[in-house]
């Protein structure tokens, strides 16, 4: 079994819609649409990994966040513990500064969307209003 990878998900929400965007096809899971967020490095927080992130992949300021939840999830091919942080405020218009699309989706339509497992119960507690 492989090392867990700490991720810092960032549950960008706003007037009853979160931001989504797709991951690319060549990626773990691609093609499927998640929260923006990535990779937490040696020796950084949750919040700084959270920051540094939005502002790579999103071009967007965080000034207002919150830690969720935290949950590990084991994929056949790899393991994640992911940080989830509610991001209520920001500056910036988001932008995929990796060339994927973004979508802002009501929170109550998420399930229509293809997300990876892991991501389920961050839309279950979305949709109960739980955050």
């Amino acid at each position: 079994m492989s090392k867990r990878v700490d991720v810092a998900v960032g549950v960008i929400v706003h007037s009853g819609k979160a931001l989504i965007a797709q991951r690319p096809k060549h990626l773990h899971q691609g093609d499927k649409w998640e929260f923006p967020g990535g990779k937490v490095e040696a020796g950084e927080s949750i919040d700084g990994a959270l920051v540094r992130e939005l502002k790579e992949e999103l071009n967007i300021e965080v000034t207002q966040q919150k830690p969720w939840f935290s949950l590990q999830y084991d994929y056949p091919d790899k393991q994640v513990n992911l940080h989830m942080c509610i991001v209520s405020e920001f500056i910036g218009e988001p932008q995929g500064q990796e060339g994927q699309p973004l979508k802002w989706a009501l929170i109550n339509d998420l399930q229509n969307y293809t997300f990876p497992d892991a991501n389920v119960s961050i839309i279950e507690k979305l949709q109960a209003g739980e955050f």
